[in-house]
């Protein structure tokens, strides 16, 4: 019975951390931090990327810098 607990628990782990990582790319974020992250703390990952915004990358189309 243990056993089946922890292999659950162990999904649970997996299946946060593969929704942060395809979260974090739908906001510009870095996906292998947000993996590594959602793994090894899986609950508090998951609350704090809900609430992210997402992060622009502004084109300079200026150019001064070329």
């Amino acid at each position: 019975m243990e056993g089946v607990i922890t292999l659950i628990f162990l999904a649970l782990r997996i299946g946060i951390t593969i929704y942060c990582v395809n979260k974090a790319g739908e906001l510009n974020r870095s996906k292998g931090g947000w993996g590594i992250f959602g793994f090894l703390l899986p609950i508090i990952a998951l609350i704090w990327i809900q609430f992210m915004k997402p992060k622009i990358v502004w084109d300079d189309r200026s150019g001064q810098h070329e």
